[in-house]
């Protein structure tokens, strides 16, 4: 277990590591529009959701999500990028999206890796099934 564990946490650097090469691009963009202010930030981020119990290790979901410009393979990424900004690229820092969740045990493992601002930023939480953990990161991020 722990080796699958320091596994996927070596694969999620390296496409971190991969998808940060990109960061230089992204920061040319603000500076170049004419809408642009001095508080743009920078953000990529690798977006998981695995199964937390055995069996299959292949995630749910999984994309990236690329902020300033905001894009990347998510469903809606100027609403995640936005409630990130205001986080300061910290997951753990969005509000909590108030709602109903079903009490169905489907235990789901989220993780969140990428660069913020030119800092390393990592979230990893387990929540029992994914509705709680859409719900408890801001409604959006993880929502597929």
């Amino acid at each position: 277990m722990r080796s699958q564990r320091t596994f996927d946490r070596r694969r999620a650097w390296l496409a971190t590591a991969a998808l940060a090469g990109l960061v230089p691009l992204f920061s040319v963009a603000p500076a170049l529009a004419t809408t642009s202010t001095s508080t743009d930030h920078v953000g990529v981020y690798v977006l998981r959701v695995t199964p937390a119990t055995g069996g299959d290790p292949a995630p749910v979901s999984a994309g990236t999500l690329l902020c300033g410009p905001d894009g990347g393979a998510h469903a809606s990424p100027a609403t995640a990028c936005d409630q990130l900004r205001r986080a300061n690229g910290m997951v753990e820092r969005i509000p909590e999206d108030p709602g109903m969740c079903t009490r169905e045990y489907a235990p789901v493992h989220v993780t969140a890796t990428g660069v913020w601002n030119r800092q390393f930023r990592e979230f990893t939480r387990t929540y029992p099934n994914l509705c709680t953990a859409v719900r408890a990161t801001g409604g959006v991020l993880f929502a597929s």
